[in-house]
């Protein structure tokens, strides 16, 4: 019995088609079995290209990265950084607040005063129409 192998790349332990699941039993741990549409190789290392949309990664559901990411060559680390700095976003240590009272009661002013000024600039910026 012989299944059609499609472009892809498949793993050691089985491979899916449009109509079944078949298992493939070749191959050594951590290789990968690639297709080009006519000739199935085994190999370590492989290169996936999609001529399609090349230099585009799409990325459907959540996705984790270890490191930084670049944008246009500008680190999208350090970018979020300079933004929190400037719009002076705090990051509350909750541990350190629930040893010490006082601290907790400071943000909490911290953060009541925050919201009166926003108030009366939202204000001010009315009357200023």
């Amino acid at each position: 019995m012989s299944y059609p192998i499609h472009q892809q790349v498949y793993t050691t332990t089985n491979a899916t088609t449009n109509t079944s699941t078949f298992p493939i039993n070749s191959g050594s741990s951590g290789q990968f079995l690639y297709s080009n549409g006519t000739s199935p190789t085994w190999s370590d290392t492989i290169t996936i290209s999609n001529h399609q949309n090349p230099g585009t990664l799409t990325v459907k559901g959540n996705a984790e990265f270890d490191g930084d990411i670049k944008l246009q060559g500008k680190s999208l680390n350090d970018t979020l950084s300079k933004i929190e700095e400037r719009l002076a976003i705090l990051h509350p240590n909750e541990k350190l607040e629930e040893k010490w009272v006082k601290l907790k009661e400071l943000r909490k002013q911290y953060m009541e005063l925050e919201a009166d000024i926003l108030e009366k600039e939202k204000i001010m910026e009315i009357l200023k129409r």
